[in-house]
């Protein structure tokens, strides 16, 4: 940078006029770029005297004087002349090298907000990282760059966008830079330099999910990448990954929205095997109850969605909150399927051993959403059993406690209350639940037939079927249920499921 792109012309000019004017000698300075060519000031023979004016150590232009200002005082004033004007040059660069950071900041800032709109107008993946790529560009001023992403099934880093001249065709970036790309995504939380700077690659990761990773290259000799291009490339692969990680969180939605239509699809098919009258009695009453019990899940799905749109999420609740949404969609399906299950006859439980406390965490996720508040409380208790372990379905018999707690939750909604305790603890061989709330408790005229399927406590929206399950995921488990009132108000449901040890089912496996 020269002094004519830091200094003003015109204030040159007045600057050695008053300098001349001191000393009564008009035309005795002029100034030159530092290749030597003129730029302002006297443009008579200039003397052998000169002075170099320099910033951060590199010349900006020279201060000469003409033929016969050899006085020494001349020479010493030029001298200080001179470094006056360096100091007001090199001021003149800082303000610049904040004003071009600011600008940076700007750019960045507003390549945010369109990502952010992108995603909203539900642009498609690769157009986001193709803008990306076209927007970054500029604001590095890179010669070449390109997105990996991590293929879900080979788990192989792919080129998917990238822009440059030697780099027209995918096989261009699987060679060095794939490998420094891979080394940025399973080692560095942040953008990092290679080459001498030459190259900055930043991982595309979401909690611990590896999604890929955003890489820029300068081909032109002498060109690096600055400390605050590897911030920007930080900020924006955090941002890019998030978009990536919320876009394939949507396909799987979409995907379990389809198994959804086909199980409900299978649950009309199986109307041909009952008579016209059952058919549609049962089939009807079996789709509200399946649009019921989906109505809270979907409600805390809608509240999760709702809260990542908040701008001031820390990225340890943006991963909680996803992570939780995924949760009840998995949730929906298997609801879906149970029901199918329970019209078919066909139980379809897969058991596995798992520690009381395991699974217990995973219920309270379920019941006591974080993130959520809720008006009705759900206490958790498991310190008699936490070392303890079942064989469960743990998918299915959540179930269990879903409906349960559901249930007393409308009761309570409706006719008050407060809380609902879970009880864990080991009775001989097995593990009992117990499932108490302070609500209005179940009506004396249906207690009998409780667990019987299409039997209701006066819901408007209730077929009475989510009991019905719960009665045959418990005795699939091993176990039975009953429910007992609670003296003054309130209901309680307990049930009891064996065991897991491993000595005893090694031992029947030796016997057989």
């Amino acid at each position: 940078m020269s002094l004519s792109e830091l200094l003003p012309k015109k204030m040159l000019e007045e600057l050695i006029a008053s300098f001349e004017a001191i000393w009564d000698h008009p035309g005795m300075v002029a100034i030159y770029d530092p290749e030597g060519s003129f730029y302002v000031g006297s443009t008579l023979e200039p003397g052998s005297w000169d002075e170099l004016i320099s910033v951060s150590k590199r010349p900006v232009a020279q201060l000469r004087l003409t033929s016969g200002m050899d006085n020494p005082m001349i020479t010493q004033a030029a001298t200080f002349f001179a470094h006056m004007l360096a100091q007001l040059a090199s001021e003149a660069s800082q303000r610049q090298a904040l004003l071009d950071e600011a600008l940076q900041r700007y750019q960045e800032l507003n390549l945010v907000y369109d990502l952010g709109v992108k995603f909203v107008e539900r642009t498609s993946q690769d157009d986001i990282l193709k803008f990306v790529l076209d927007s970054t560009r500029p604001i590095v001023d890179a010669d070449a760059g390109v997105v990996y992403l991590l293929d879900e099934y080979t788990r192989q880093l792919k080129p998917v966008s990238f822009f440059g001249n030697k780099s027209e065709t995918a096989a261009y970036w699987e060679g060095r830079l794939l490998e420094l790309a891979k080394s940025a995504l399973y080692a560095f939380d942040q953008a990092q330099g290679f080459d001498a700077d030459r190259v900055v690659c930043a991982p595309l990761r979401y909690g611990e999910d590896m999604l890929g990773a955003l890489v820029l290259v300068h081909e032109t000799p002498g060109k690096r990448f600055a400390a605050g291009d590897q911030q920007l490339l930080t900020t924006l692969s955090q941002n890019v990954a998030l978009f990536i990680y919320v876009t394939r969180l949507v396909q799987r939605l979409e995907a379990e929205k389809l198994q959804l239509e086909q199980t409900v699809a299978e649950l009309n098919a199986t109307k041909d095997k009952l008579s016209h009258a059952e058919r549609l009695s049962i089939i009807g009453q079996t789709v509200g109850s399946l649009v019921h019990d989906m109505r809270k899940p979907l409600s805390l799905v809608m509240g999760y969605a709702g809260l990542l749109q908040e701008p001031d999420l820390t990225m340890d609740e943006r991963v909680q909150f996803a992570s939780q949404i995924i949760k009840y969609v998995e949730v929906f399906s298997s609801m879906a399927q149970e029901v199918l299950d329970y019209v078919s006859g066909d139980s379809g439980v897969n058991k596995s051993p798992i520690t009381v406390e395991q699974y217990m965490a995973s219920v309270s996720d379920l019941l006591n959403p974080p993130g959520l508040e809720r008006d009705v409380r759900v206490i958790i208790d498991l310190d008699d059993a936490r070392n303890l372990t079942i064989n469960v379905d743990s998918q299915r018999f959540t179930r269990v406690f879903q409906n349960l707690v559901n249930n007393a939750m409308d009761a309570i909604e409706t006719h008050g209350g407060s809380q609902i305790e879970i009880k864990v603890e080991p009775v001989g061989g097995d593990i009992r639940f117990t499932i108490v709330d302070d609500g209005p408790g179940v009506p004396e005229k249906i207690v009998d037939t409780l667990f019987e399927p299409f039997v209701t406590m006066g819901k408007s929206n209730g077929t009475g079927l989510g009991l019905a399950i719960v009665e045959r995921m418990v005795a699939v488990h091993g176990g039975k249920i009953r429910y007992e009132p609670v003296p003054g108000h309130g209901a309680r449901f307990v049930f009891s499921i064996p065991q897991y040890r491993q000595a005893q089912t090694e031992s029947l496996v030796m016997a057989k």
